[in-house]
């Protein structure tokens, strides 16, 4: 029987790692976290952490607990925890998460939606577009 502490180890330990030279197709199921340095043209389904690295390249669906990227990720994501867009990261579609991070020119072209946030149209950010304030109640 696992205990919280050797869940959470089994979790967070990489026990797999698409090399650059991968190319994988299909779906992808992790019961531990998983580093992406290859292509997935496929969904990518992780209990752990999904890390995309500088020539990672991941097309379609991710669902894992947090999520760091450095190369390309062009799909929508569902995260747990967060997501980390590095410099050199990129991440293409609509998000859901917790918290979000985003380092100096890395990119995010999408739309998010903060878990624990209610789906109201206020909580839903569309990334390049202005967001207009809200309008200003007029006192009497």
């Amino acid at each position: 029987m696992f205990t919280k502490q050797n869940n959470e180890k089994k979790l967070s330990e990489i026990a797999t790692v698409i090399g650059t030279d991968t190319t994988i197709e299909g779906t992808l199921h992790v019961n531990s976290s998983i580093r992406i340095d290859g292509k997935v043209l496929g969904e990518v389904k992780c209990s752990g952490d999904v890390t995309v690295g500088k020539d990672g390249h991941v097309e379609h669906q991710i669902t894992a607990r947090n999520l760091y990227i450095a190369g390309t990720v062009k799909g929508n994501v569902n995260v747990e925890e967060k997501i980390h867009i590095y410099e050199s990261g990129y991440l293409e579609g609509k998000a859901q998460m917790r918290t979000i991070i985003i380092d100096e020119n890395g990119q995010f072209r999408g739309e998010s939606l903060m878990n624990g946030a209610s789906a109201s149209p206020k909580n839903v950010v569309k990334i390049g577009q202005e967001v207009e304030p809200e309008k200003k109640a007029k006192s009497n």
